[in-house]
């Protein structure tokens, strides 16, 4: 099996990699703008998220549950161009990442730069609160 290396220039030789600095700086994730943002109810706004055709049982009952609770998308382009979705329910728990953001952002409008992180436990985007 052949490998082919596509670009060289791209590779960078280290003579060290502190592993705590490269953690945290994953932890502070990436900046990017948002592009839009939707407010709806979550059996409404899932459609901008994934098609609805390919959710699984649980995450049908789990609409099943929430559809009718407030729920916002925001549209987001990372520096590199990358596009990213971001689903948050309306919720003033301490804990929910909606107050969170509150807290961090007070507001959020498009054009704003906000900071996200690839979970990759949950194989999706989060915010960075």
């Amino acid at each position: 099996m052949q490998t082919e290396v596509h670009n060289m220039s791209n590779l960078e030789e280290l003579k060290e990699l502190n592993l705590e600095k490269t953690y945290k700086d994953a932890q502070e994730g990436e900046v990017c703008t948002v592009n839009k943002i939707y407010k709806g109810k979550l059996i409404d706004i899932i459609s901008l998220i994934k098609d609805p055709a390919t959710l699984s049982q649980k995450a049908m009952e789990f609409i099943q549950r929430r559809g009718n609770d407030v729920f916002y998308v925001f549209q987001c382009t990372t520096r590199e161009g990358r596009e990213v979705k971001l689903l948050v329910r309306q919720s003033f728990d301490p804990k929910s990442t909606f107050y969170g953001l509150m807290k961090k952002y007070k507001t959020i409008k498009v054009g704003d730069e906000i900071n996200v992180f690839y979970n990759p436990e949950k194989r999706r985007y989060d915010f960075v609160l």
